[in-house]
């Protein structure tokens, strides 16, 4: 069974163009030359009447694609308060991470930015009431839960 015999919009004919094909007008440049045409940077025929016509503000693009308009920029608002003492205890964490996993580094060093962190994360508690976005103090939260955790930890003694 073909196709092409199950059209709701009736049978086709052999040699006759589908139904809502479209038909080239006549005197209209063919595709291949339209394409021939952009490729060496000649005009075409819209180009050609686009830099014809005076206060033209630029000419079109050949073959007729639409540019993209470039979106508006918007400046990023400087980051809150407590966004940046939660940047600032994530980064206290990465380096704990980091020392806690080099076998070079001895304990009594860590406990200077363990101390650190524990302060750190008390005044980033305390700060969360002034956050007015709801994700950065959910993460602040996240933060200060995990540096408080990670100094009580350490100070009782689970990593000797």
């Amino acid at each position: 069974m073909k196709l092409n015999t199950i059209n709701p919009a009736g049978p086709t004919v052999p040699g006759s163009p589908a139904a809502g094909a479209a038909k080239p007008r006549e005197g209209a440049p063919s595709f291949g030359q339209m394409l021939s045409q952009a490729t060496q940077g000649q005009a075409g025929p819209s180009e050609g009447l686009a830099a014809q016509a005076p206060g033209a503000a630029a000419a079109p693009a050949p073959l007729g694609e639409i540019r993209a308009v470039m979106p508006p920029v918007i400046s990023a608002a400087a980051p809150s308060p407590t966004a940046e003492r939660t940047v600032a205890l994530l980064n206290l964490l990465e380096d704990y991470s980091q020392k806690m996993e080099a076998s070079e580094v001895p304990l009594k060093e860590v406990e200077s930015l363990v101390g650190e962190m524990g302060s750190l994360a008390t005044e980033l508690a305390a700060s969360l009431g002034d956050e007015p976005d709801p994700r950065v103090r959910e993460l602040a939260e996240q933060s200060a839960a995990l540096a408080g955790i990670e100094a009580v930890k350490f100070r009782r003694g689970d990593y000797i």
